[in-house]
Formats: C-alpha cells, sequence, structure tokens
C-alpha cells in the first residue's frame, strides 16, 4: 500500500485561539464596515435636509423682508390717505367724488351660464327667421 503523507489537523490551544481571533476581527471588521456605511446614509439625508431647510430660511428672510416694507409703507400719509379714500370711501372738505362703475363681463356670462343645453338650442331655434 501506499501511503499518504496527510498532516492531520492539530485541535491545540494555540490553533482554537487562533481561529478565534480571526473570527472575531473579521466580525468587529463587518460591524464596523456596516456602521460606517449607515454613518454615511444618514450624513446624505442630513446634507439634503440642511439644504431643504436653508432654502426655506431663505425664503422666509425674502418674506420677512417684503412684510417690513409692507410694514413700513403701511405709516406712511401716502397709504393711509389711499386707503381712506379708496376703502372707507372718504374725501377731503369740499371736494365731490364721482364714481364710475364698469359694466363686468361676469354679468353677461352668467345669464349665460343659467341656460341648459337644451334651453339654449330652443331659444336658438327660436330666433331663427321663418
Amino acid at each position: 500500500m501506499v501511503a499518504k503523507n496527510r498532516k492531520k489537523f492539530n485541535l491545540n490551544k494555540k490553533n482554537i485561539l487562533k481561529w478565534f481571533y480571526i473570527f472575531l476581527s473579521t466580525t468587529i471588521f463587518i460591524i464596523l464596515l456596516i456602521s460606517c456605511f449607515n454613518i454615511f446614509q444618514k450624513r446624505i439625508d442630513n446634507e439634503k435636509e440642511l439644504e431643504a431647510v436653508n432654502q426655506e430660511l431663505d425664503n422666509l428672510i425674502k418674506q420677512r423682508d417684503l412684510l417690513n416694507f409692507t410694514l413700513g409703507e403701511t405709516y406712511s400719509e401716502e397709504y393711509l390717505e389711499r386707503v381712506a379714500r379708496e376703502d372707507l370711501n372718504m374725501q377731503k372738505p369740499g371736494e365731490i367724488v364721482y364714481i364710475i362703475k364698469k359694466e363686468s363681463s361676469e354679468m353677461v356670462n352668467e345669464e349665460e351660464k343659467e341656460y341648459n343645453f337644451f334651453e339654449k338650442i330652443i331659444n336658438w331655434i327660436q330666433g331663427l327667421p321663418e
């Protein structure tokens, strides 16, 4: 018979500790890799949220500036006089105010809307010359 030279796997304390340390370090490396990936994802999400918040902040600053300008305008005498004349229908002493009413096309459209489809057809037929 031919004798095979096999190296026997020796399960002594050194080999067990060596394999335990390899397994432990691999497990720790995988956990750290997963943690780094999660932190990277959270960072990307936070950057997107920060960008949205900064954009909202810019919009609010513009709105605040507009409101401050409007507020400053409301304290002016010209604005108060315009509101008194237009909204409150006030006038200066000795002044005569003429109000010109405009014909609105909305009233004409409302009259047309009152007729349904069949009434419009009947009105059209009645309007035809005989």
